[in-house]
């Protein structure tokens, strides 16, 4: 059967899933690359936080970076009130706590509030970059109101700003779903829509609830799309708690998500008292419910091309790690919303502490390589990497790509059908987030752009994260 050409112009592709991968001809294989733990660059030590600091958004505007969260803490003053708040970084990495003082001082540490009072445990905050968003709904977030908390009733509302710190309680946006999540959410420049991933349910088929994530679409944030469950490629159903669903920076038509997956023992045993937050979680059951003593969470990795239809890997990206007195609890692996872009790298924020009673939650910066959630890779000897046909604009082939100091690739130009055009490239190796290929005579890939060729990348030790074409 005859492959279909796929058209990529100029845009970068990413070697994440297998849209341009020919998996027959194929031998390199995927891999999931886990994010680094770097610093402690804040320090939430203010009585209502040492209870929970949820759901960090961050925004970079032309003053710099505000990161949103919520303050809760059932057992300290303020009336156990949920509180939105922010703090300011220049670099996005270095946090200070600004004193703003909107509101009376209620307890201590109040400064940086800047919504009192709120709802529900839910909140996502985001720039509306549309061109035609009123100035004064220019800052946006988004928490659950509940219409009748008796019958539970649900709705999500926004909250809209000219600043960033003085927010407004706006409108209702939907009451189609559960909402009790960061419920991600933006504007496109790609289709000129604003999407939304919230939290829903489902049925097992065995009289239990899944937790899902459904999206919608609207074209001016008033009228919006039924919401439609999004599907996954790996036939599990698990649940999924934060979905934190993005637009991935550098190559805006690929959707990426690093989801919490929630897992929910049936009992406490013996195993359960021998972890270092045993005592955590049996005081987060009393506190608040009594699934989060038998709760807890780690972190997925998701991609997509249309907003619905998902690839997933199933090891996770980010687990809670080495056991200590403040992990592997319901809550960790809640990641920042979006990434932040740090120069070379992305970050993304988390706290810990989180639930651990009266003491401060610290957030703590991780890393990932441009374009490096995932990659395809040659670990031992030489490995193949086939892309199927697909034609380009340019001259220049630029690579993500990184060589043990042995290990090379080189690049071969194939017709449709699978014959070589080209002789191989000069030996690319090193570590760079853009290395241009060359062949042997010192030529470019003008001579094949704007007809259906193939790439056929010869990997040893080698990992390729993303490649495209341009004029350069």
């Amino acid at each position: 059967m005859e492959m279909q050409v796929i058209n990529i112009e100029s845009r970068r592709e990413v070697f994440w899933d297998d849209y341009l991968i020919d998996t027959e001809m194929t031998t390199a294989v995927h891999r999931l690359i886990p994010p680094v733990e770097r610093e402690c660059c804040f320090v939430f030590d203010q009585e209502e936080e040492n209870f929970s600091v949820s759901y960090p958004n961050i925004i970079q505007d032309e003053y710099g970076y505000r990161m949103y969260y919520l303050s809760f803490n059932p057992n300290a003053g303020g009336n156990g009130k949920i509180r939105m708040r922010v703090i300011e970084s220049a670099d996005g990495i270095h946090w200070t706590r600004p004193m703003l003082n909107l509101f009376p001082a209620e307890g201590t540490g109040s400064s940086n509030v800047v919504v009192d009072d709120m709802d529900d445990s839910s909140l996502c905050v985001f720039l509306d970059t549309n061109p035609v968003c009123p100035p004064e709904e220019k800052y946006k977030a988004l928490s659950l109101v509940f219409l009748d908390r008796a019958a539970d009733r649900r709705s999500l509302w926004s909250y809209t700003s000219p600043d960033g710190y003085h927010f407004q309680k706006n409108r209702m946006v939907t009451d189609q779903g559960r909402f009790d999540t960061l419920n991600a959410t933006f504007y496109s420049h790609v289709d000129g829509l604003y999407h939304m991933f919230c939290r829903n349910l489902h049925s097992d088929g065995a009289g239990g609830i899944v937790r899902d994530v459904r999206m919608m679409t609207s074209p001016d944030f008033v009228n919006w799309s039924a919401p439609v469950q999004l599907e996954y490629d790996d036939g599990m159903d698990f649940q999924i708690y934060t979905n934190n669903i993005m637009q991935y920076p550098r190559a805006p038509h690929m959707y990426v998500g690093m989801p919490s997956r929630y897992v929910e023992r049936k009992a406490w045993t013996k195993n359960d008292d021998q972890f270092g937050s045993a005592e955590v979680k049996k005081r987060a059951a009393k506190d608040i419910e009594p699934r989060c003593a038998l709760a807890v969470t780690d972190m997925m990795f998701i991609c997509s091309r249309d907003g619905q239809h998902f690839h997933r890997y199933q090891d996770a990206y980010m687990t809670p790690g080495l056991e200590t007195e403040d992990n592997w609890i319901y809550g960790d692996c809640f990641s920042s919303y979006p990434l932040t872009d740090t120069g070379s790298t992305y970050s993304f924020f988390m706290n810990k502490n989180e639930m651990t009673g009266n003491c401060p939650n610290y957030l703590y910066r991780y890393e990932l390589r441009k374009d490096g959630f995932a990659c395809m890779t040659a670990e031992c000897g030489e490995k193949l990497l086939v892309t199927k046909p697909f034609c380009f604009t340019g001259s220049t082939l630029h690579l993500n790509v990184a060589t043990s100091a042995f290990g090379s690739v080189y690049v071969e130009v194939l017709d449709a059908e699978g014959n070589c055009l080209s002789g191989k490239s000069m030996e690319v190796y090193g570590d760079s987030l853009d290395r241009i290929v060359y062949f042997e005579d010192e030529s470019d890939f003008s001579a094949y752009a704007g007809r259906p060729v193939r790439l056929r990348f010869r990997m040893t030790e080698a990992k390729l994260y993303s490649m495209y074409f341009d004029e350069t």
